[in-house]
């Protein structure tokens, strides 16, 4: 049987967008909310350097993500600054700024994040489970202007997203990705 117990893949999602759900929203506003979670055979540690050192590793194949850069010099932490280029539509890009709010090695790794047309919040929680570890995701993302006629569109398209990136993290990590210590 192995280090790891058997397991079938799980990826469970919940996403909810209704002002009642909403905290500290303006009456009559919403956000759209996502919460995840996947389990993935390795330690929390592996799990939360993996995605602390997101900018090091190549995108997959069809990534909506053309370009991520660390963009303040040193080790992540708490206020390091990242740069995306995401492909919107097949002739849209948008550049996407983000910081790390939270870093706590091992067990939470939070960041705001503000471009094309849309601001929000993603929330990492590693917790162990069954020797490996229960990844779980909340994200809040805002759109603003002219993408709030299309938010639907959005909403549906970011779920599929957000799920097939948890399922590329759990493939990349249990196939033996090595991953770095922090320096």
């Amino acid at each position: 049987m192995g280090i790891w117990p058997q397991t079938p893949t799980s990826l469970s999602t919940m996403v909810c967008n209704t002002a009642q759900q909403a905290r500290a929203l303006p009456e009559g506003e919403t956000m759209m909310h996502f919460d995840l979670s996947i389990m993935i055979r390795r330690l929390p540690g592996d799990v939360f350097a993996f995605l602390r050192d997101k900018d090091k590793y190549p995108q997959e194949p069809g990534s909506p993500v053309l370009v991520l850069e660390q963009t303040t010099p040193g080790s992540p932490g708490v206020g390091t600054r990242y740069r995306e280029v995401v492909q919107m539509l097949p002739f849209v890009r948008g550049e996407i700024l983000s910081v790390i709010t939270r870093f706590a090695p091992g067990e939470r790794l939070e960041e705001d994040f503000e471009g094309a047309g849309m601001k929000g919040h993603l929330a990492y929680r590693f917790v162990p489970e069954n020797g490996g570890t229960r990844l779980i995701q909340r994200q809040t993302v805002d759109t603003h202007g002219l993408l709030r006629v299309v938010e639907p569109v959005i909403r549906w398209a970011l779920t599929r997203q957000l799920r097939k990136r948890l399922e590329v993290i759990k493939g990349v990590l249990e196939s033996g990705w090595v991953v770095a210590e922090q320096a």
